[in-house]
């Protein structure tokens, strides 16, 4: 006669569990089972990025999507030690630093089984823009990629330097070091040797690398474990012959003056590079690099200053995949691909101390699912 009461009251106690395990979140609906999914069967994803790469990744519509999928986003506390945070099922991270290194092994040593992506010392290639593109140079010759010529300048005037004597002027002049900074991003197009002097003002040492007309297109591809998704930007536009010679004209500009052009008329109808070449471009660089996430600038060398050949132009850890068209998608299936079989939660086991202190943990900063069923409401 109690039964339909009983059975009441068994469903509410279900839902207040569920939402003690996911503390702060706004459970969607779940179907009607006889069989209540168990409260621990969400995975936990503690990512370390500095605050300017937050917005370009960790946005409301990632963490909707990953949540819908059992995946919880948790920024790490970076003023408190990384060993003593979690428990996470995996960490991802974009820091910089012998502290943030020591952390992580640290880490590692305490949480074993715990995948980190990813490893410091296949990210130092990428940080240093003199080895950062020797992965290319290793890719099968059948594979028709290659890289601009370029040389190192360390601090000495690049107009004494005779290696300059096997560059073709325009060049591009790049700071060595990518930390992060906005120093590092300081880049100049120069047009003829007198430009050389206007480079005391970047940070050295410095890379020179030969500019090649490429038709004002860049293609980024971006790759996330084994996908690659190509898709296509303007870039700096062609540099014309009379350009070089033309001693009246600036013979150096900075990258802010000329960069983020316009896609050109002529690109937009332009072919992209087939998918087949694309993946095999990335699946090389994944294995010689040793990385899961990362992107690289390609172009297409123009017919008629050359002979259509693809160059590698720069390679950047962990970009901002949010600029990139489905991304939630992508980086959640990549999540659940390096996840465990079993969350860390449900290996622990309620009631232990470790699980007490994972329902204290919160989504990123200001991103939980109650903001963005918020704004759906207000949409």
């Amino acid at each position: 006669m109690h039964k339909p009461r009983q059975q009441h009251e068994q469903h509410r106690l279900v839902g207040q569990v569920a939402a003690w395990c996911l503390p702060g979140l706004i459970m969607a609906p779940e179907p009607q089972s006889s069989s209540p999914r168990p409260c621990h069967s969400y995975y936990t994803v503690g990512y370390a990025l500095l605050p300017s790469k937050v917005s370009s990744v960790v946005q409301p519509s990632l963490v909707a999507l990953a949540a819908e999928r059992e995946v919880r986003l948790v920024a790490v506390d970076v003023t408190r030690p990384l060993a003593e945070q979690g428990p996470f099922d995996l960490l991802v991270h974009k820091m910089y630093g012998r502290a943030w290194r020591a952390q992580l092994e640290e880490f590692s040593a305490v949480h074993p089984s715990v995948p980190v992506v990813d490893a410091p010392a296949a990210i130092d290639r990428l940080l240093d823009r003199a080895t950062m593109l020797n992965a290319v140079s290793g890719l099968s010759a059948s594979v028709g990629v290659g890289v601009p010529r370029q040389v190192v300048v360390n601090g000495a005037d690049p107009n004494d330097l005779p290696v300059l004597g096997a560059l073709r002027f325009p060049l591009i002049a790049k700071p060595l070091a990518v930390d992060g900074s906005a120093e590092s991003h300081e880049m100049r197009l120069v047009y003829r040797r007198d430009g050389l002097r206007g480079l005391r003002g970047l940070r050295a040492p410095l890379v020179l690398q030969e500019f090649v007309n490429h038709g004002g297109v860049l293609y980024k591809i971006y790759v996330l474990g084994d996908r690659a998704t190509c898709v296509s930007r303007g870039s700096l536009p062609d540099v014309p012959q009379n350009r070089l010679l033309d001693v009246d004209t600036e013979p150096s500009v900075p990258f802010a003056n000329i960069s983020n052009q316009p896609l050109p008329d002529a690109a937009n109808g332009a072919d992209m590079p087939p998918a087949g070449f694309v993946d095999e471009v990335a699946r090389g660089l994944r294995r010689a690099l040793g990385l899961h996430l990362f992107n690289f600038d390609m172009i297409r060398e123009s017919e008629e200053h050359g002979c259509g050949r693809y160059f590698i132009i720069d390679i950047n850890y962990f970009p901002g995949y949010a600029k990139m068209p489905g991304y939630e998608s992508a980086l959640t299936d990549f999540f659940l691909e390096m996840l465990p079989a079993t969350p860390v939660h449900a290996q622990l086991g309620p009631g232990s101390g470790l699980d007490i202190e994972a329902r204290k943990l919160d989504p990123g900063p200001g991103i939980g699912l109650r903001k963005v069923e918020s704004d759906r409401a207000q949409a």
